[in-house]
C-alpha cells in the first residue's frame, strides 16, 4: 500500500475512526473512574478538600441571610400589625372612656332632673368649669350668667344637697362660694328634733355647727338641715350630716362636725333656684 493509497483510506474513514477513538477514551475513562482508588482520586480529594470549606461558608451564609432577611419582613409585618392593633386599642378605650363619661353625665343629669322636679323649684342648669380653691377662699365657676338672669346671692344646689351662692355675676360666667368656705355660714337645724344652729365653713372638708349648747342632745349621724330663716337657702334643704361631736372643749357650746352632703370633688352639674331672696346687701 502506498502514501497515497494510505492518505486516501484515512480521508475515507476518517469520521468513524475519530468516533472509535472516542468512544474507546470515554470508556477508559468511566472504566479507571469507578476503580478503587482511581488514579485522579488523589487530585479529587485536593480539590474537594479546597472547595468543600468555601461552599459550606457560602451555603451557612446564605442560609442566615435567608433568615434574616425573612425574619426582618416577618418583624416589620409583626411590628405593622402590633401598630394597627394598638391604635385600634386606643381607639376602643377611648370610645369606651367617652361612652362611660357619656353614661355617667346621663346619670347626673337624671337624678338632677328628678330633684327638680320633686323640689318644685324655679331653678336653672349650669355647669362648673372651673375651682379656685385659694387659701383664702374655696370658690367655683360656672357656665352660666348674667345674661341667663343669674343674679348675686341665688343659692347654688343639687340633688345632695346645699352647694353654695353665687357671690359674683359676669355677663357669661358667675362664681359662687362654696359652703366649706370660712366666710359661709347658714342657719341650720338639726332634723331629728329640729335644734337650731348655724352652720359655719372652716375651710376644710368639714364644716362647724356652732352655738349648740353641751346639754342639748345631737347624735353622730343627725341630718342637718336649712333652716330657710335669711332666705339664703330653700328651707329643708341638706346641709349634711353630724361626723363627730366634742364636748370637752371649752365654753358652753358642744363642738359638732358636719361632713357636707355634696362632694365637692365631684361637682360637676348644679341648679341655682331664682326665687330665694337673701336678705344680705350686696357689698
Amino acid at each position: 500500500m502506498n502514501k497515497k493509497t494510505g492518505l486516501h483510506l484515512w480521508r475515507r474513514f476518517q469520521a468513524p475512526i475519530i468516533f472509535g477513538l472516542s468512544v474507546f477514551l470515554i470508556f477508559v475513562l468511566i472504566s479507571a473512574s469507578l476503580r478503587d482508588p482511581h488514579p485522579l482520586r488523589p487530585l479529587e480529594n485536593l480539590v474537594v478538600n479546597l472547595t468543600a470549606p468555601v461552599f459550606d461558608l457560602l451555603t451557612r451564609t446564605g442560609e442566615a441571610l435567608s433568615r434574616v432577611w425573612h425574619g426582618y419582613f416577618y418583624l416589620v409585618d409583626v411590628q405593622a400589625e402590633n401598630d394597627r392593633l394598638r391604635e385600634k386599642l386606643a381607639q376602643g378605650q377611648s370610645q369606651e372612656t367617652l361612652y362611660r363619661e357619656a353614661l355617667s353625665e346621663q346619670e347626673r343629669l337624671r337624678k338632677l332632673l328628678e330633684f327638680k322636679t320633686q323640689a318644685a323649684l324655679p331653678v336653672t342648669g349650669a355647669r362648673v368649669i372651673g375651682f379656685d380653691f385659694s387659701v383664702w377662699f374655696k370658690c367655683a365657676f360656672l357656665d352660666k350668667g348674667e345674661k341667663d338672669g343669674i343674679t348675686w346671692g341665688m343659692p347654688v344646689i343639687n340633688a345632695a344637697g346645699v352647694v353654695g351662692r353665687v357671690v359674683e355675676c359676669y355677663p357669661n360666667y358667675a362664681k359662687i362660694l362654696l359652703l366649706m368656705d370660712r366666710s359661709c355660714a347658714v342657719d341650720a337645724l338639726v332634723q331629728r328634733n329640729r335644734l337650731r344652729g348655724i352652720l359655719a365653713g372652716t375651710g376644710g372638708n368639714r364644716c362647724l355647727l356652732r352655738y349648740v349648747e353641751k346639754k342639748q342632745d345631737v347624735q353622730v349621724g343627725d341630718a342637718i338641715l336649712a333652716s330657710g330663716l335669711g332666705g339664703a337657702y330653700p328651707r329643708g334643704m341638706l346641709l349634711g350630716r353630724v361626723a363627730a361631736i366634742d364636748k370637752k372643749v371649752p365654753g358652753i357650746f358642744q363642738e359638732i362636725e358636719v361632713d357636707p352632703a355634696v362632694d365637692f370633688t365631684r361637682l360637676d352639674e348644679v341648679l341655682l333656684v331664682k326665687t330665694v331672696q337673701s336678705v344680705l346687701s350686696k357689698p
